[in-house]
């Protein structure tokens, strides 16, 4: 049976984790069918079911003699109504002198940047449009997902395929009640810059879009088909992923999120957008460590989780991080 490749995906400008199907091939006369990437999300549901957390989101730990820093996993973009705050989590968020997320999304640089780094590289520069590299029948399928949301897919049609993922399974889930001034970076920027916090980043906007740009293109349409395909179950399926966040249960998360072998990307698509990101962050936090004070790094969920989270590899260097 054909592994079902499911993945979080950072969205542009920071608005989001969408949800994107891709499977595990190459091929497009393998793509997956609806029923297979149903079914082999409720195996990986039941696995993440079988296990559980300490019933509310998890933060880790590294310290030495003069050095705390704290390790939040997120979600960019939440339900309003979740509330997912813990006396232990303020506790950690009002000790730190510096927050530090993925990339920044706040300054004016970051703006222009946003314009110039991201979404220019989402867009062809070759002549070519997003129709003209989508096979029929797939074309179809895309078309009608983005009608559903009242977005012709002729607006979107200037996009390579990443890009017209991010913004399919963005809109989406907004039009289902998630919301980014919800997520969790959005908040605590926001607490961060009224106390007077310092900010850092561990990575630039153009990185971020290497780790969607430079995919193989037939992964990129893979990744559009397939969030197109479920349109209609994305929002539940993010609902049932943010409960296992919730609920703190790591193991349940990486089932569904971050496992190569199990629910998570293809290959291609695990390595660019977790394995190759997290190897570069793992020495940006070791010299944080020289550095006096508390530093509270909140990053996206699967980042934590996993084989291949930054945890682990921190953890293998023979870091004593607390937490589980």
């Amino acid at each position: 049976m054909k592994k079902l490749r499911f993945s979080l995906l950072a969205a542009c400008a920071g608005l989001a984790l969408s949800l994107s199907a891709c499977t595990s091939s190459d091929a497009p006369e393998e793509r997956a069918t609806k029923e297979s990437i149903q079914a082999a999300f409720d195996t990986a549901l039941a696995k993440a079911r079988s296990t559980t957390g300490p019933g509310a989101p998890v933060l880790w730990s590294l310290a030495d003699e003069d050095t705390t820093v704290y390790f939040f996993g997120t979600v960019h973009l939440l339900r309003p109504e979740l509330e997912w705050r813990t006396d232990e989590i303020d506790a950690a968020i009002v000790s730190a002198d510096k927050l530090v997320f993925e990339v920044d999304m706040q300054s004016e640089a970051a703006q222009r940047a946003v314009m110039t780094d991201f979404l220019a590289r989402g867009m062809f520069e070759d002549g070519r449009t997003l129709k003209s590299v989508l096979p029929d029948e797939e074309e179809a399928v895309i078309a009608e997902a983005f009608d559903s949301i009242g977005v012709p897919l002729d607006a979107m049609n200037t996009f390579e395929p990443w890009m017209a993922s991010l913004n399919l399974g963005v809109l989406n889930l907004q039009k289902d009640g998630y919301d980014p001034n919800s997520g969790v970076e959005n908040v605590l920027y926001a607490e961060g810059a009224a106390a007077g916090k310092t900010f850092g980043y561990l990575e630039s906007i153009d990185k971020q879009a290497d780790a969607f740009d430079l995919l193989p293109e037939d992964v990129q349409i893979s990744m559009l088909y397939e969030t197109a395909l479920m349109m209609d179950e994305s929002t539940a399926m993010l609902d049932h992923l943010v409960d296992e966040w919730a609920e703190g249960d790591v193991e349940g998360l990486a089932a569904l999120g971050a496992d190569p072998d199990g629910v998570g990307m293809s290959d291609a698509a695990y390595q660019s957008i977790l394995v190759t990101r997290n190897k570069a962050w793992v020495p940006q936090i070791e010299e944080m460590l020289e550095t006096p004070g508390t530093v509270f790094i909140a990053v996206g969920a699967a980042h934590f989780a996993g084989p291949d989270s930054v945890i682990t590899m921190l953890r293998d260097k023979g870091y004593d991080v607390k937490g589980p």
